[in-house]
């Protein structure tokens, strides 16, 4: 995973047949919310076996699994904070 392009954040989308099922709308809701679509990069991944988490995201360089439901924490925690420094 060496997607870590201009020092953006990535965030890595599962594109496993569970995940897909269950895609949800989140990620690209906060990216709008936030005016984050030139400050982080979105990449697909392959199936990492976390189908019970579903939809599975990680954050990179951070190394953060982490399930849709919990985006809005990691933004805020990981993402909008490091912008504001």
């Amino acid at each position: 995973m060496e997607d870590y392009k201009n020092n953006k954040p990535v965030i890595y989308r599962c594109n496993g047949a569970n995940c897909r099922k269950k895609k949800g709308k989140r990620l690209e809701y906060y990216i709008k919310k936030y005016n984050l679509k030139d400050k982080i990069e979105v990449e697909k991944m392959d199936c990492n076996n976390r189908c019970q988490q579903a939809p599975v995201l990680h954050l990179h360089p951070s190394d953060i699994w982490f399930s849709e439901k919990d985006l809005g924490t990691i933004f805020k925690r990981y993402i909008l904070n490091k912008k504001s420094n």
